[in-house]
């Protein structure tokens, strides 16, 4: 079920209920109350998420006012939701009959999972003094023919439940009374779990929930509640694979609490985050240390999609915690955790307490730069900050010593200058994962160079390259105003904090995406980008988080539209895009096919033109141009009796038809060398096809024209050993591959 379709459901069932409530007005005056039950009560302890306004009235005219509302609507993919939400906004505002029975009501929406692949809503309404149903219910049964509605009765365990099934589409709207709240759901099952829970109270009476919930208490006009043991199961409707941090999320969090407060150009989550005491984590950790300052924006790139931090007032003290969780919670854990270290020091031959943890400060990162035409996927950088950076050289200077000795030396990698600044390499350096978790499960072997008070790590030199670039012309988060003044909103000191520039974000999406899912990113860019930057920060208070998130919205925010000419990873060539599809190749209708001689296609009802060539005999024949919509050469192919055959050009979409591609076809497949070509010239791989697809030796170049992967293929996938390049020449990493898939990584 499309998530727009989902939220169409919701203003969809607000409409109905408003109608039914201003039908049900004189019920408000002549009844007295028949309960005081909060409509949270009625949520099932499996809610993913729950949002929860006290007003509906003054809930509905703040957001529908907003331009971030009124930016999000502007999206064709929400047309249906604003022609639902113009209805409702015609409905309630001005209206007083309506303004002052919705006004102080309470509205909870909560959503759950009902397959393992989707979710659905569950509505609760407290109608105070106008629940006495028996009025309700007829004036329903009198309007449900009027739009439209199929109306049906069952009972549940006691308690009676109304279906109302649209004629037209089918959709079953479920609803009940319980008590003082109205009940409803398109899912049928979730109104049953509703009733089989509504003594239980989870939402209210559970301690982990009120552990948080009661440190918001107050009259915010939103609040909003997340459950991060449904987590993991709600993100596999969206994530194609499972992922780790997500993982590691919905096993170490509890819940949180919030206060959402939103205004035209900033939406802000200020509440209450839980650790899950039964397990040993970082979380628990952080949360039993004292925050510590995170300053690491002086240095990074301002070129930072995102940037992560765990920061304390004493490494010591993280470390040490860490430890006592282990111990505290798991005996074997922590006696594996024990061993390790002295493996690693016996290995290496050092003391990992005086040596890395002995020099390490207050803040540890994560940074992830807005991809280049250099970059790898998983590019990624640590920092770490030195207390003491003179004891930090010695020592990793120290530990990279006894690693060349230890290994013999089989890794060829001497130190590279680089704009005043030395690049090592360390060939064991996994330990890093063993220390800081999963986000750092890619530096096994990392990379890293000494800059200000910072050990900078990076599993690629070019990586590290781009970041000293960006620092020497001062090119830093610290001088980006808006970050600045975003970040002010903050605290100082925190335990984790992260950042996300959603431009760069959206860099990522696009450039690491496959051909057939970029257009749907495309079309999603308004979206998008208009909120500017996202910030979370855990601080730790009493055994939980104090929490804070915010992003910034900006219906103008621009975007460079160069990146999304920069290419993908080198391996993601213009073949795989366009012409295995056959999407280069001409299609003429019946009627141009009918005469022979020269044929020009245009765009659409338009004099531009989109293609030209010859007809013979009723197929494409010769020479074909075809053309960018600006008037710029596409391709130049040429065909024999409607087949691709002989050498082909394609084009980038730019004055200096700038060759992206050359190949040849045979009867429509490539055949013999290709070649590819980055927007400045320079070559960006070369391989062998046979009958379509590669087959022999293949090479990948960085725009800089210095090769960057190397290997083979046999029948369409990748065979044999495969070799990873730095930009300096160096081999960084070798593959063994069999029939497509990989068997050995060096």
């Amino acid at each position: 079920m499309a998530t727009g379709r989902k939220i169409f459901k919701v203003f969809l069932w607000i409409f109905i209920v408003i109608v039914v409530l201003a039908g049900a007005i004189a019920a408000y005056f002549y009844f007295g109350d028949s309960g005081k039950r909060n409509a949270l009560s009625v949520i099932p302890d499996d809610a993913i998420y729950i949002i929860e306004t006290t007003d509906l009235t003054e809930g509905w005219n703040t957001l529908s006012d907003s331009k971030m509302w009124k930016h999000l609507l502007a999206n064709p993919k929400f047309d249906k939701i604003n022609s639902s939400a113009m209805q409702l906004d015609s409905l309630i505002k001005g209206n007083k009959t309506l303004d002052m029975l919705l006004s102080n009501r309470q509205l909870v929406v909560s959503s759950h999972m009902i397959t393992p692949t989707d979710y659905d809503f569950i509505f609760a309404v407290d109608l105070k003094k106008a629940s006495k149903i028996s009025f309700l219910k007829n004036y329903i049964k009198s309007i449900v023919g009027y739009y439209n509605f199929e109306m049906g009765k069952r009972t549940f365990e006691g308690t009676e439940i109304i279906e109302l099934r649209d004629i037209e589409t089918h959709d079953l709207l479920s609803f009940c009374f319980i008590d003082n709240v109205l009940v409803c759901s398109y899912s049928p099952a979730l109104i049953e779990k509703s009733i089989q829970q509504k003594d239980s109270g989870f939402w209210i009476n559970n301690p982990k929930v009120r552990f948080v919930s009661t440190e918001i208490k107050g009259n915010k006009l939103f609040n909003f509640y997340f459950n991060y043991g449904q987590l993991d199961e709600f993100l596999k409707c969206y994530l194609s694979e499972p992922s780790s941090i997500v993982a590691s999320l919905s096993t170490n969090l509890g819940f949180s609490a919030f206060n959402v407060t939103f205004d035209n150009e900033k939406l802000q989550w200020d509440g209450y985050t839980s650790i899950n005491d039964s397990l040993p984590s970082y979380f628990k950790a952080l949360s039993d240390v004292s925050p510590g300052k995170w300053k690491a924006y002086e240095i990074i790139s301002d070129r930072s999609a995102i940037y992560i931090s765990m920061s304390f007032n004493k490494s010591s003290d993280f470390f040490d915690k860490l430890v006592e969780v282990f111990k505290s919670e798991d005996t074997t854990k922590t006696q594996d955790y024990e061993k390790t270290i002295k493996k690693v020091e016996k290995f290496l031959k050092v003391d990992l307490q005086d040596d890395f943890f002995g020099w390490i400060g207050n803040e540890i990162a994560f940074v992830k730069l807005q991809p280049s035409a250099n970059a790898r996927e998983e590019d990624a950088l640590a920092i770490i900050h030195a207390s003491d950076i003179d004891q930090a050289k010695a020592s990793m200077e120290k530990i990279t010593k006894n690693v060349r000795r230890r290994t013999l030396g089989l890794f060829k990698f001497d130190d590279t200058q680089y704009k005043n600044f030395t690049i090592k390499y360390l060939e064991y350096g996994w330990f890093l994962k063993m220390l800081f978790g999963k986000l750092f499960s890619s530096f096994d072997k990392p990379y890293y160079i000494f800059m200000e008070d910072y050990v900078v790590f990076s599993n690629s030199p070019s990586c590290l390259m781009d970041f000293i670039d960006d620092y020497n012309v001062g090119k830093t988060l610290s001088h980006n105003k808006p970050f600045m003044d975003f970040i002010d909103n903050f605290e100082t000191k925190s335990n984790i904090s992260a950042f996300i520039q959603m431009p760069k974000i959206y860099s990522h999406l696009y450039y690491y995406s496959k051909n057939d899912k970029r257009k749907g990113i495309q079309e999603n860019k308004d979206l998008i980008l208009g909120f500017t930057r996202v910030g979370l920060q855990l601080t730790s208070q009493d055994g939980m988080f104090k929490t804070k998130l915010q992003a910034d919205f900006d219906a103008e925010a621009g975007f460079d539209s160069e990146l999304e000419n920069i290419e993908s990873a080198a391996e993601e060539i213009y073949y795989y895009g366009a012409i295995d599809s056959g999407n280069f190749k001409i299609v003429l209708d019946s009627k141009k096919l009918a005469k022979d001689g020269a044929v020009k296609v245009y765009y659409g009802d338009s004099t531009t033109i989109k293609a030209e060539g010859r007809v013979v005999n009723g197929k494409i024949e010769g020479l074909w141009r075809s053309y960018y919509e600006d008037g710029h050469i596409q391709s130049a192919v040429t065909y024999k009796e409607g087949l691709a055959n002989g050498i082909a050009f394609f084009y980038y979409d730019d004055e200096k038809q700038t060759t992206r591609t050359e190949l040849t076809f045979e009867d429509d497949k490539v055949t013999g060398i290709y070649r590819e070509f980055y927007e400045n010239g320079s070559r960006k791989a070369m391989l062998n096809f046979k009958e379509g697809v590669p087959d022999g030796e293949a090479e990948f170049y960085y725009d800089s024209g210095v090769i960057k992967i190397s290997g083979s293929y046999k029948d369409g996938v990748k065979e044999g050993k495969w070799k990873h390049y730095t930009e300096t020449g160096e081999i960084m990493s070798k593959d063994k591959w069999k029939n497509g898939e990989q068997k050995i990584k060096d």
